[in-house]
Order: C-alpha cells, then structure tokens, then sequence
C-alpha cells in the first residue's frame, strides 16, 4: 500500500463526517443509526439522498451545497478516494452531508426505509458481469428495502448499454419511469438538473460522449431479466 493511502487512512480515521462500520459487525448488528439518520445523526426531518459508489464525493458535496435542506450521504468502499470527499466537507463546514464506507452489499444494515432518493452515477457498467452492476435487479432489491414509499433511482451514465439494461428492467417491471433521456445534453430535461459534473462526465463530455439519464420509482422487487438479454447491444 501507497504512503499516501496509508496516510488518508489514518486521517479518516479522525474525520467525525466519515463512518467506517467494519463489514463483520454489520453481518452480526446492524448500523446503529439505521433508521435514524436524519434525527440522531443530521439532528433534524429533512428528506434523505444517497450517493452509491461516490468515489470522491463529487455528487454528493454538490447537492449538499444546492440543497442546504436536504441531507446527503456518499457510500463508497474507497477510503483513499472518501479521504477527498470527507476533507471538503469538513474544510467547508458542510452540515448536510456525511459518507459512509462500506460495501453497497450491506446497504441494508445500514439504513432502513428512511431514503428519499438514491444516485447512482456513472458507475462501472460492467459489460459482461450483469449481476455486478449497481442497477442489476440484486441490487435494486436491496435499495428497495431502504427507500420510502414513494423512493426514487437515479442513473447518470455515458454507457448506453447499461442505461437501456437498466430501462428495461424497470420497464417489465411496472416500475414508474419519471425522467428519461438517452442524451441529458440535448434534452430539456438538462435544465431541470443539478448542475453538477464530476470529473468523469467532465471526461466522457471532452471524449464526444453522450450522457444518458434516467428517473424511476422504486416501490416493489424487481424480477431479473432473462440472461439473453444482459448481454451488452453489439456495437
């Protein structure tokens, strides 16, 4: 391990916006503010967001800073990359947001259905491991658990693909379906948008790439798509 992974480590370790439940005694007891979020941790009834995979924070801290009556929290299991995140919200005394790192896989340890909404943006699509990504329907059966009842998935992503394996599970779901582009950029729903863009769109837009979003109430399990249709669209 790096010296300056080991030296972020360390300091996370201090940060009081940064909680790091280890994975074992989650398996065994869940989160202690699970449930309470908004009332023991951020001290008030504001409506909740989560960030999954947030890398540095990007999203997150950005809609902390739009929304100042809102709560945010960013999960990621990336301490070195959470290390910029948690500095930013301690540097600008944001007191809205907070991060979490653990694995997505216990996000149900760790909240109940307290969660407004949930943003998951530009993940790894992972082209040829449908179970792996963050929008296959093993994971939106977790979130559903953690979502209120009238719960929302956003997906922000530069990869068709996964964008349109994600529609379709919601699609032959039932699931309502509130935003949906294929192209944010050329599309009125852009000015409806937080106006944020991390460091990988900022990528992907200099690369040419078209940015897709989608919107969609999450209110029921979801049932998998048949294994023919998770294979990546040939280009």
């Amino acid at each position: 391990m790096g010296k300056k992974k080991l030296i972020r480590f360390k300091a996370n370790a201090t940060f009081p916006r940064l909680f790091e439940p280890p994975a074992l005694e989650l398996l065994v007891k869940d989160h202690h503010l699970k449930g309470k979020w908004a009332q023991d941790f951020f001290g008030n009834d504001n409506r909740l967001t989560l960030e999954l995979g947030c890398g540095r924070g990007e999203y997150t801290i950005g809609m902390a800073r739009l929304f100042p009556a809102q709560n945010f929290i960013g999960v990621d299991i990336k301490g070195s990359r959470l290390f910029f995140g948690v500095t930013a919200v301690q540097n600008e005394k944001i007191s809205n947001a907070c991060f979490v790192r653990s694995q997505i896989e216990l996000i149900n340890k760790i909240f109940a259905r307290e969660v407004s909404e949930i943003w998951v943006t530009f993940p790894d699509p992972y082209p040829h491991r449908a179970h792996r990504r963050l929008t296959s329907p093993a994971f939106l059966n977790r979130y559903v658990n953690v979502l209120n009842a009238t719960g929302t998935i956003c997906l922000k992503t530069d990869d068709h693909n996964l964008y349109s394996f994600t529609r379709t599970i919601a699609v032959e779901n039932g699931l309502e379906i509130i935003d949906d582009t294929d192209d944010l950029y050329n599309s009125p729903l852009q000015l409806a948008m937080p106006q944020i863009q991390t460091a990988y769109e900022k990528r992907f837009l200099d690369e040419g790439k078209k940015i897709c979003f989608l919107r969609f109430r999450l209110d029921r399990e979801v049932m998998p798509l048949p294994k023919k249709r998770q294979a990546p669209a040939k280009e």
